[in-house]
C-alpha cells in the first residue's frame, strides 16, 4: 500500500464542492473539462467532490485524476501568488459605506466585514462577488476605509487595486457598482469585467 504525502492545501474529494471553489475559483474549468457540472448548479455545490462526481457518472479512477489534476493546479497557484502591490487599496464612496453601514445595521451584523472576491464567470470573463463577513479568511487582506472594514484575498485586490465601490440609487440603476481602473472592458450588467 503506497502513502502519499497530503500537503495541507490539498483539495480531497470528500472535500465540499462550494468550500473547494471558494478557495479556488479557476479549478471550475478542470471540473467542467470532467463533466462536472454542478459548478454552476446551487443544488449540487453542498455535494462533496466524490458525491457530486458519482451523481454525474464518473468512477473512482476518474475522480482520483480530477482531483490529481486540481491539486496539481493549485500547487502551481500557490507559488504564482505575489503579494498585491503595499499601495494597492480599494475605497467606497461616501454613499456607498453608508449604505453598506445601514445594511449592516438593518441585518444586525454591525461589526462585520464587506468581503469582495473576483469570481470567473459573467458574461465579461470575472464577476464581483460581495458579502457581508464576520472574520476574514486566513489569507485576506484587510482595508478599511470610511469606518468600513473590506476583505479581499490578494489575488482579488491585484485586479481591483485603485478601485471604487460605489452606490447608486436612481431612475437607471439601484444598488452596488464598482469603478474599476483595472478592467479592459465591462458588459452592461456591471457585475462582469474582463
Amino acid at each position: 500500500m503506497k502513502t502519499e504525502h497530503v500537503h495541507k492545501d490539498a483539495v480531497t474529494k470528500d472535500m465540499i464542492i462550494s468550500d473547494v471553489l471558494k478557495k479556488y475559483p479557476d479549478i471550475s474549468v478542470i471540473m467542467l473539462e470532467f463533466g462536472l457540472h454542478c459548478v454552476g448548479c446551487h443544488a449540487n455545490i453542498y455535494d462533496t467532490i466524490e458525491g457530486g462526481s458519482k451523481l454525474h457518472g464518473m468512477d473512482d479512477e476518474t475522480i482520483d485524476e480530477m482531483v490529481k489534476q486540481i491539486n496539481v493546479f493549485v500547487g502551481e497557484v500557490k507559488k504564482e501568488v505575489t503579494p498585491p502591490p503595499k499601495d494597492a487599496m480599494v475605497t467606497l464612496s461616501d454613499a456607498a459605506a453608508a449604505k453598506l453601514k445601514d445594511l449592516m445595521k438593518k441585518e444586525k451584523q454591525e461589526g462585520f466585514g464587506l468581503k469582495i472576491s473576483v469570481m470567473p464567470g459573467g458574461c465579461s470573463g470575472f464577476v464581483y462577488q460581495m458579502n457581508f463577513e464576520k472574520e476574514p479568511d486566513k489569507l485576506d487582506i484587510v482595508l478599511t476605509d470610511k469606518g468600513v472594514k473590506v476583505f479581499m484575498d490578494g489575488e482579488s485586490l491585484k485586479m481591483l487595486a485603485g478601485a471604487e465601490v460605489d452606490h447608486v440609487d436612481n431612475l437607471n440603476e439601484s444598488g452596488f457598482k464598482i469603478n474599476n481602473p483595472n478592467a479592459k472592458h465591462g458588459c452592461g450588467c456591471g457585475k462582469s469585467f474582463g
